[in-house]
């Protein structure tokens, strides 16, 4: 076997009492992060088995890399958790740690919250906390891989966003002595897949629908049935896109690439809209044809009533081009030099990655990376100083901002706070707690100041708002609150300050949302920041008085002109600079440059566009 193949599975099947468990699987797994996506009884839990070697196949092989023998060449964590009913969740840890010292059984007791419960018995314990110390365990063996089956299946919402961070984060900055080369987890989460996954497995009723790239996979899915395992879409035969959309289309159409508009003479009316959240289910009919279908689309402002006319529109070719390695050259932006690109410097063996990105007046870039250091380069990108968070193990920070008076805020998230540095790392402050009261944060993750150098921390979590502090970190005011409606938000993780207005990167909600000092909505230009956003986590300002957006979902960067005009979008993909990967922070340096952590790739890349 080749290194870029973990697991090979040649025709594998798996007999079962009245069908195949598994039928006819070819396979191969790569290194990385790999997510067995499926609905219950679609063969996850078999296809696990198999790599785990607990079940051997019926007919076909599997074949594993050899390892070099230095440690454990795998760790299996089944959809039971396995736990030793003998053993206190200590020494759970303790009894799989490769060094004789214990290792890092306090620090994963720490990042999975599971201090408290250290000398707990299994029998004690909630199927939540089964799960996350079935899951330290595993990160504990320092396997070189590591099979965990459903890790995330009774996990509220905060600690699944946890142990979602920590793999997450796991391959590129290790909270343990071992790194793995190659985790596969099982899910019927697309939302997981897509988030943590560099390689997606599609599985139903035994046989493999589709494996790829999750982002190829989310935009052009080969099957309705694989297109409805990554999440809410729009099926249309190969007839129906003339029917029902502004142009012929076969396919997949996800529900934020439609949009709904009114139309008086049209021949689609409304039969009925339901809300879902974040989107909305309209069942149309043609009144020529005499048909019906119902659509999915992002909800918005507009509430949609029976009788109204209207037409579908479909956005974000660009997306599902650029995935396919094409582009569309009425919304490309255009680099106006070759892009530059630098990489964090190394942490012993390993190489971070970037999550936040800003840069200072004087043309100083600081950036934050997932091993918890704040980096400070110079503008060609040479590496000049670093220091550590005051704590990193249980978290990273996810922004930073250059302050008026030349301090550094760090919203540092996992620990619920702000952290206020000079330019040389010396801790000037601290401000915030856990908690949902004033002054308090779940998880900050955006940061900006406005004239009067009053600082607004957007935080999630679930109590998902924007705080308002002066300076020394007291407490002011606040404004949002968690939803979908208007001045509602859903992780807030991008903010800037412009002319006596705030622009929020609302990242769930995939909008930008525009507000006085005060949250109060601001009248905005017919089309104003009107596109469609793939989970925009960052937003930043340039001198030219246009706005740059990153979009962690969809692997670009997208240009709105000062009045909220959509300019276009760049992906990374040209001769010189790969697409981009999980972009997560976005800044612009004095002369107009465009600053982006591009996440994925493990780099950072500075991009001049011509204004």
């Amino acid at each position: 076997m080749t290194d870029d193949c973990v697991w090979r599975l040649t025709d594998v099947s798996l007999a079962g009492r009245s069908r195949p468990r598994l039928d006819r699987v070819s396979l191969a797994i790569p290194p990385g992060i790999t997510a067995v996506l499926g609905e219950s009884g679609a063969g996850k839990t078999s296809l696990l088995n198999l790599l785990a070697g607990f079940e051997r196949p019926t007919s076909g092989c599997v074949d594993q890399a050899a390892h070099d023998g230095s440690r454990l060449p795998m760790f299996w964590s089944p959809p039971n958790h396995g736990l030793w009913p003998h053993l206190t969740a200590r020494e759970h840890l303790r009894s799989v740690v490769p060094t004789t010292d214990g290792g890092d059984v306090a620090t994963l007791l720490d990042v999975f919250d599971l201090t408290s419960l250290a000398d707990a018995y299994p029998a004690t314990l909630s199927q939540g906390e089964r799960g996350r110390l079935a899951t330290a365990r595993a990160l504990a063996s320092g396997a070189q891989c590591l099979v965990l089956d459903e890790p995330f299946a009774h996990l509220d919402g905060p600690h699944r966003e946890r142990c979602a961070d920590i793999i997450e984060s796991h391959m590129l900055a290790s909270i343990v002595e071992y790194a793995p080369r190659a985790i596969v987890f099982s899910t019927h989460q697309p939302d997981l897949a897509l988030r943590l996954a560099d390689h997606v497995i599609c599985l139903a009723d035994g046989r493999v629908l589709a494996t790829g790239s999750p982002g190829a996979l989310y935009a052009e899915p080969p099957s309705r049935a694989a297109a409805e395992l990554l999440g809410p879409c729009n099926w249309f035969a190969d007839s129906d896109g003339a029917v029902w959309l502004d142009r012929e289309w076969t396919g997949c159409i996800r529900p934020e690439r439609l949009r709904m508009e009114p139309v008086p003479d049209s021949e689609l009316e409304v039969v009925a809209a339901q809300s879902q959240g974040m989107l909305e289910r309209v069942t149309l009919t043609h009144r020529q044809r005499q048909v019906s279908r119902t659509v999915l689309h992002s909800a918005g402002a507009r509430t949609w009533r029976r009788g109204d006319r209207v037409v579908l529109r479909l956005l974000g070719l660009l997306l599902a081009l650029c995935v396919l390695g094409c582009g569309a050259a009425d919304e490309t932006l255009r680099p106006a030099s070759p892009p530059i690109t630098w990489t964090t410097p190394p942490e012993g063996m390993q190489l971070p990655a970037p999550r936040a990105v800003t840069a200072a007046p004087d043309g100083t870039v600081y950036a934050l990376d997932n091993v918890g250091r704040v980096l400070a380069f110079n503008p060609l990108g040479e590496s000049a100083k670093r220091w550590w968070m005051p704590e990193y193990t249980v978290g990273r920070p996810e922004r930073i901002l250059v302050c008026r008076d030349g301090r550094l805020a760090v919203a540092d998230t996992h620990y619920h706070r702000v952290v206020l540095f000079d330019a040389d790392g010396q801790v000037l402050g601290v401000f915030g707690e856990r908690g949902e009261g004033p002054g308090q944060f779940i998880y900050p993750v955006a940061i900006a100041e406005d004239d009067r150098q009053n600082l607004y921390v957007g935080e999630y979590g679930g109590h998902d708002r924007v705080q308002i502090f002066r300076p020394d970190g007291e407490y002011v005011g606040e404004f949002g609150s968690f939803g979908v409606g208007p001045g509602q938000f859903q992780r807030p993780s991008g903010i800037v300050w412009r002319d006596g207005r705030l622009y929020i990167a609302d990242a769930f909600n995939n909008r930008i949302f525009v507000c006085d000092e005060r949250g109060q909505p601001v009248a905005l230009p017919p089309g104003a920041f009107v596109a469609d956003l793939h989970y925009p986590y960052d937003i930043a300002a340039a001198p030219s008085g246009a706005f740059y957006v990153v979009e962690y979902g969809a692997g670009r960067v997208t240009k709105f002109a000062a009045d909220g005009t959509l300019v276009g979008r760049y992906v990374g993909e040209d001769s010189v600079l790969g697409p981009f990967r999980t972009p997560w922070g976005l800044g612009v340096d004095p002369q107009g440059g465009v600053l982006v952590a591009d996440t994925g790739n493990r780099r950072l890349v500075r991009v001049d566009f011509a204004e």
